[in-house]
C-alpha cells in the first residue's frame, strides 16, 4: 500500500515561489561612487593650480575612425578636462563611459603632454561583480602605454576573473581616449 502524498499548501507555494523571485529577477547593480572628477584632478596633478573642463562631443567621422581602434560601447560625450601649473600645461584628464558587462563603468585617463597614460582611475561603478578593477595593480598596467605603441587585452593588460568584459572594455576604452587625444593634438583642437 502506498503513503499518500501530501498537497501542496498555500505556504509551500508561497516559499516555493519566493525562493525562484531572485533567479528571475537578479539584484539591481549597485552603483559605487569611488573617486569624483575633482578628487581625480588632483590626484592626477597634484601640482595644477587649475583645471580647465570641455565637453566634447565627438562626430560620426570621430566615432568611425576610433571604432577602428577599439569598437566598444561608449556614451560619446567625453569630459576633457586641461591641467594647469601657471602657464604650463601639464597633461590632459579625459573622463569617459564604458560599458562594463551591462552598466556603465565612468572612468578616468590623465596623460602627460607626451600622450603617455599618468593615471587610470575608476570613478564609478556599476556592475554587481567586477570591481576588482579599481585595484592599483590592475590599473598601473596602463600607466606609460601611448596611442603609438599598440597593447593588447589578454597579453600587455592582464584579465581579473569574474571581470574579463570590464577589463576588456576599460583597455578599449583607453586605447580610444589615446587615439582620440592623438587625434586632437594633431590638428590642434587643444
Amino acid at each position: 500500500m502506498s503513503t499518500p502524498r501530501p498537497g501542496w499548501t498555500t505556504t509551500s507555494l508561497v516559499a516555493l515561489a519566493s525562493a525562484s523571485v531572485p533567479a528571475l529577477f537578479p539584484p539591481p547593480a549597485q552603483a559605487a561612487q569611488y573617486m569624483s572628477i575633482e578628487q581625480a584632478q588632483k590626484a592626477a596633478f597634484p601640482e595644477a593650480d587649475r583645471f580647465e573642463t570641455r565637453n566634447l562631443r565627438l562626430t560620426p567621422e570621430q566615432i568611425k575612425a576610433l571604432d577602428g581602434v577599439a569598437s566598444v560601447r561608449q556614451r560619446g560625450e567625453i569630459r576633457r578636462i586641461d591641467a594647469w601649473a601657471g602657464n604650463k600645461q601639464l597633461g590632459t584628464i579625459y573622463v569617459d563611459d564604458v560599458i562594463g558587462k551591462v552598466e556603465w563603468v565612468t572612468y578616468a585617463v590623465a596623460l602627460s603632454t607626451d600622450g603617455s597614460v599618468r593615471a587610470l582611475d575608476i570613478l564609478e561603478y556599476r556592475e554587481t561583480h567586477g570591481y576588482e578593477v579599481r585595484t592599483p595593480s590592475w590599473r598601473k598596467q596602463f600607466a606609460g602605454r601611448r596611442a603609438d605603441v599598440p597593447f593588447h587585452f589578454g597579453e600587455d593588460i592582464k584579465n581579473i576573473s569574474g571581470a574579463t568584459l570590464s577589463c576588456a572594455h576599460l583597455t578599449a576604452g583607453v586605447q580610444r581616449l589615446l587615439a582620440l587625444h592623438a587625434q586632437l593634438s594633431g590638428t590642434g583642437n587643444r
